[in-house]
Parts: C-alpha cells; sequence; structure tokens
C-alpha cells in the first residue's frame, strides 16, 4: 500500500482496468479528445464524454449504474439530436443516474449546468451568523472568520482555496495557540483543495495515522498499488493543537471538507456536532468535450479511517443537533451556542457571561 506523497502520481495513471464498476464487454474506438474550440460532431461529444467516464469514473458498482446499459440507452438519441442543446438534455439525462454533485457540464460561458443537485438541508443562515459575528466583535469574512468568543478561537472557512491558504490558516491557528479551546466552522465549506484541507488537520495531531482511503481506477501494468488507497495524515507545523476542539458540520460541508472531517472526527480532543455532511468527495478532473463545452470526471470513492464510503452517505456528527433558529434570537447562532456550551463543560473555563435562555414558543 503506497501513501499519500504518491496518490498524485497514482491517480493521474491512465485508467484501464475496472476496480470497481462494470466493464464494457465489447472494445470501443476511443474518441479523439478534442481541443477547447474545436467543433465536434454531437455524436462525437457523446462517445468523448461516456467513453472518459467508463476510462475514469471509478463509482458504477457503488451507485449501481450499468455504464454499457446507459451508451445503448441513449446513444441513439444523441444520433437524432439536432442542435447542441438537445445533446447536453441527452447527457444530462444519462448522467442523472449517477446522483453525483461532481459531475457537471461547463458551457462556452463558464457557466455550469449540474447533473445533480441533491437535497441540501442547511443548518447555517447567513443574516443570523454574521449578527452572532458582530455581537462578538468579530468581523464576518466569507472566506475565513477569525476571533475570539468568550475566550475560546472560533474560525470559519468558507472553502479550502489555493496554496497560499495554508499560510493563512496557520497563522490564524497560531495567533490562538494558547486558547483553552477552538471552535472550527464549517457549515457552509463546500470544498476546494483537498491537499491544504488534509494539511491543515495535520495541526492537530502528533502522530501520523490514515486520515482517509481512496479507491481509483489504474494501469493494469501498476500491481503495487493496492486498494483502497491510504491517505496518510501527519503532523505538520511547529506546534500541534491538541487543546479541545468543536468542529461544526452540516450539509452543506462537502468534498474536501469532507476529508478534513473524516480525519478530524477520529482525534481524541475533537467533537464534531451539527449535521451529517454532504456525501460528496470525488477529486474531479476537467475534460475538453469539444465546440466550447467541458465536463467533470470525479476520479475516487473516498472513504473515512472506518472504510465507510463518504459518497452518498457523508459523515454523521459526535452530536447531531437540530437546527431551531427560530427558537433564538436573531443574533445568535444555536450551534455556535452549543459549541461554547461543549468547551466550557469540557475545559472546566468559567463563564462570565451566560447566554440567555431560547426563546419560549
Amino acid at each position: 500500500m503506497i501513501g499519500a506523497a504518491t496518490l498524485g502520481t497514482a491517480v493521474a495513471l491512465t485508467m484501464v482496468v475496472v476496480v470497481t464498476g462494470c466493464a464494457v464487454t465489447t472494445p470501443l474506438a476511443r474518441p479523439v479528445a478534442p481541443t477547447r474550440t474545436q467543433q465536434v460532431s454531437l455524436i462525437d461529444q457523446f462517445d468523448i464524454l461516456w467513453q472518459r467516464f467508463d476510462e475514469v469514473y471509478p463509482s458504477f458498482q457503488y451507485k449501481g449504474v450499468d455504464w454499457a446499459q446507459q451508451r445503448e440507452r441513449y446513444r441513439a438519441r444523441a444520433e437524432s439530436a439536432l442542435s447542441q442543446d438537445a445533446l447536453v438534455t441527452v447527457l444530462l439525462n444519462m448522467l442523472a443516474p449517477l446522483q453525483d454533485r461532481h459531475v457537471w457540464l461547463v458551457d462556452p460561458r463558464g457557466q455550469i449546468v449540474s447533473t445533480y443537485k441533491g437535497m441540501l438541508l442547511l443548518n447555517f443562515d447567513e443574516q443570523r451568523w454574521r449578527a452572532a459575528m458582530m455581537t462578538h466583535d468579530i468581523v464576518p469574512d466569507d472566506d475565513l472568520t477569525v476571533g475570539t468568543i468568550d475566550g475560546f478561537a472560533y474560525l470559519q472557512m468558507g472553502s479550502w482555496p489555493s496554496p497560499g491558504a495554508s499560510e493563512l490558516l496557520d497563522t490564524a491557528l497560531l495567533a490562538h495557540r494558547n486558547a483553552p479551546g477552538l471552535i472550527l466552522d464549517l457549515r457552509r465549506n463546500a470544498g476546494g483543495n483537498d491537499v491544504i484541507a488534509l494539511g491543515f488537520a495535520g495541526r492537530f495531531t502528533r502522530q501520523s495515522f490514515p486520515a482517509s482511503y481512496v479507491e481509483i481506477r489504474t494501469d493494469p501494468r501498476v500491481s503495487e498499488i493496492e486498494m483502497p488507497l491510504a491517505r496518510m495524515l501527519s503532523p505538520k507545523g511547529e506546534f500541534q493543537y491538541t487543546r479541545p476542539v468543536v468542529v461544526i458540520t452540516g450539509r452543506g460541508s462537502l468534498s474536501a471538507t469532507e476529508t478534513f472531517v473524516a480525519a478530524m472526527r477520529t482525534l481524541k480532543q475533537v467533537t464534531v456536532i451539527g449535521d451529517t455532511t454532504g456525501g460528496a468527495s470525488g477529486n474531479p478532473a476537467t475534460y475538453e468535450l469539444g465546440n466550447g463545452w467541458k465536463f467533470t470526471v470525479p476520479r475516487w470513492l473516498a472513504y473515512g479511517p472506518d472504510l465507510e464510503p463518504i459518497e452518498g452517505r457523508g459523515l454523521a456528527p459526535g452530536i447531531a443537533i437540530p437546527w431551531r433558529p427560530a427558537d433564538y434570537p436573531a443574533d445568535r447562532d444555536p450551534l455556535i451556542d452549543a459549541a461554547l456550551d461543549i468547551l466550557f463543560e469540557q475545559t472546566g473555563a468559567i463563564r462570565t457571561v451566560v447566554p440567555s435562555a431560547p426563546n419560549d414558543r
């Protein structure tokens, strides 16, 4: 089994043999990949997309989708399509059974055309959260909000962006290294750079361990890769924060955030509260479809340290807390209040300001 250091190389290998999913019994001629602006016939676009999924997508068996059967069902419709819009409709219908948030098309204007939106039961209210931040003299920021609430550090991350963001996260943590407890608010973090997320998790452990596993489709000539592939988490930085941490999650916590949560919830000083994460962790790549269009294909099926799949299921919190904001004043966030209650109990800190009780309803 190889570790995270070689993961990029492993994922980049030409994917021919099916590790998971169905195989095509009749060999098909591989369509030539188009350039961004190249004019491609509609039926060739269909074949390009179908073939790329057949080579790369790891979750056909897990999703219960017979991909060869989808080709038989929809290729005739693609041959009958008289316009790009008509073909896009065929492609969306063919991809819909995958129910995968990481599968989408991109039109020539750069607009995303989703194949599956799913159901989001969000436990986050923008206006309420901003009001709560101002109450605690914290300037809210969509990307990274940092401050102190009742003596505890608070970090709200809206995404895991470019590699330079890791320095911002490290700086924020360093500034609060002496805080008795920490709240990490990830309710609306829909993902981003998976490496940044996993690297930041390394700031909270002093031991190395498998943080997650992924299953990919590999070239048959590569025999030393054992599936599922372990992704190791190791201590990072000049210090590790090992005091109590409360992570707030919800259905809006997706993708790279789920990689982070999967690792964090195994640490003894971490308590995860809120709602189950969204269940979308596929590491998509973007490919040219021709005629100015693009499409994405997820490249792995992710598992938590317990080897339970994340896709379509999400990660349950250690403490599930129903979202009932109407029970609270408009300038309070119920989940932040719950996180503070946990930190006060775990640290034994003295509470100088006792919040008022929720509204009677």
